[in-house]
């Protein structure tokens, strides 16, 4: 593996395709509190109001109860992947799903997804401010947005361990200021409104609704459970794991329901204000639910902008730092230019201002339905040929040695992600498949079994020329020697067994 750049520097980060030194392990803590940190956001907020406003309370709370389940089940699994071997989704899914130039495909998804959200996240707390102080010149609101995304950038540069005591501080006075609305709406005698009502968007049914909600949800717990495997590679212990997976989702789901309160307690006010810019009644609505920083703004006033601007930053900050980590692995597999890291960074973020200019907050429900399908279909496919494939069937063996000698192109990964993605896609877009999961999980899971029994011998030569290049290799014999003694938690113990 690479050594490390940049040692001793304050803004020291530990490379993307480097193992964890044990000096830069964290406790299970700081990694919950970054996770947790994720999830409590602005973006998330408004997931909360879009789960309620479009699928009511009840039918709501299904949806965040299938958030849950599968957010625990996602990022534990595909987590301990990511600790077991010490590297990040993007690394690890060059042996186990898509080789190394079949990567690029990962991070393409990554960043399309990850800069995505730290758009809209951006855009909303960009929103709040403007509200705050009445702004309404275009280039103010540009320029506006260019700083917030410099904020990130320099905060992103920052390590670990600071980012996991920021986060730490701030999830904190996030609900601190979510419990104080929450004592409003009790005050003015709303409390059971807020948590009962029905679908509220205009021209919106029951399942229609429901449908929209489930996929925003399931989109959630994709994104927490590729996003948390590029920080649960710096826990000390696996049995940690089940913790972190459970802290993260319960903050998910707490989010959600602070964010339908909130949404509910903000509505009239947010709505009237949109209609006053010139939208239509559904247009008004959706921007109502979608901007939970200026319900911030009417509840709190400039203690509500101030907390959303830290609260913000920590989201953020871990959104830069995990959307870096698919840049840098994109131009590694494609060119073999390893970025530093100020220029990974810096990358992301201004791709995340093409986002942000063009209108990704108006474009949330296609974004959260391909999101959907993408999220799923990767995170399953991590799942199946790190436990089934190469687990159960014996199909290759696990234990990422070195990144030299990994196969350019995984067809079988690949050609399952795109075939998946068609089709879920297609009935999607043309209205015949309301919420894509429901096929991406078990096609996915079926079609990548499938060819790799179909093409078992390849695969089984494949990676014994692999592990023999490895064993031959002098600069890989302590990393060889470990796995032969059982050393390498993620290994096959047999990886080498007759070299």
């Amino acid at each position: 593996m690479e050594s490390p750049e940049g040692k001793g520097s304050a803004t020291e980060q530990v490379s993307l395709f480097e193992k964890v030194p044990e000096d830069k392990k964290i406790g299970w803590t700081g990694v919950a509190a970054i996770l947790s940190g994720v999830v409590s956001s602005l973006t998330k907020l408004m997931g909360g109001g879009i789960v309620a406003y479009y699928a009511g309370c009840y039918f709501g709370l299904g949806a965040a109860a299938i958030m849950f389940a599968l957010s625990v089940f996602l990022t534990f699994f595909v987590g301990r992947i990511s600790l077991r071997e010490g590297l990040p989704s993007n690394v690890t899914s060059r042996l186990y799903v898509f080789g190394t130039k079949g990567s690029a495909l990962d991070s393409l998804i990554w960043i399309f997804l990850l800069v995505g959200t730290l758009a809209i996240g951006t855009v909303q707390l960009g929103n709040a401010i403007i509200y705050y102080f009445g702004w309404t010149d275009e280039i103010v609101k540009h320029v506006l947005y260019l700083a917030i995304s410099a904020a990130w950038v320099l905060m992103s540069l920052f390590g670990m361990k600071f980012i996991a005591r920021f986060n730490m501080v701030f999830v904190v006075l996030l609900f601190l200021a979510l419990l104080f609305v929450t004592a409003s709406i009790a005050q003015d005698g709303h409390l059971v409104d807020a948590l009962t009502h029905g679908v509220l968007i205009p021209h919106v049914g029951q399942l229609e609704g429901f449908a929209y909600a489930v996929n925003y949800s399931i989109m959630t717990s994709g994104l927490m459970a590729l996003f948390s495997s590029d920080f649960t590679r710096f826990v000390k212990r696996e049995r940690d794991m089940a913790a972190i997976s459970v802290v993260g989702s319960v903050f998910a789901v707490l989010t959600y329901v602070f964010g339908a309160l909130l949404a509910y307690y903000g509505f009239n006010v947010s709505y009237e204000y949109f209609l006053g810019q010139g939208l239509d009644e559904v247009a008004a609505a959706n921007a109502a639910i979608t901007n939970p920083g200026i319900t911030f703004v009417l509840s709190l006033g400039l203690v509500g902008l101030v907390i959303i601007c830290l609260s913000q930053l920590k989201v953020e900050t871990s959104n830069s730092i995990s959307s870096s980590n698919a840049i840098s692995n994109l131009f590694d597999s494609l060119f073999g230019i390893k970025l530093k890291w100020p220029a990974a960074v810096a990358a992301v973020n201004l791709i995340g201002l093409v986002f942000i200019f063009g209108n990704i907050l108006d474009r949330v429900n296609s974004f959260m339905g391909i999101g959907s399908i993408l999220t799923m279909s990767w995170c399953f496919l991590l799942i199946t040929d790190y436990y089934i494939v190469r687990g159960g069937l014996k199909i290759g063996t696990r234990g990422i040695v070195s990144l030299k000698y990994i196969e350019a192109v995984n067809w079988r990964g690949v050609s399952t992600i795109v075939i998946v993605t068609l089709v879920a896609g297609t009935l999607y877009a043309t209205g015949n498949l309301a919420v894509p999961f429901l096929l991406v999980a078990p096609m996915t899971v079926a079609l990548y079994t499938a060819l790799s029994l179909v093409f078992r011998k390849r695969v089984v030569a494949q990676d014994r020329t692999m592990r023999a290049k490895e064993c031959a290799d002098p600069e890989l014999a302590e990393e060889v020697a470990r796995v032969s003694a059982g050393e390498h938690p993620g290994a096959s113990p047999d990886a080498y067994a007759g070299l």
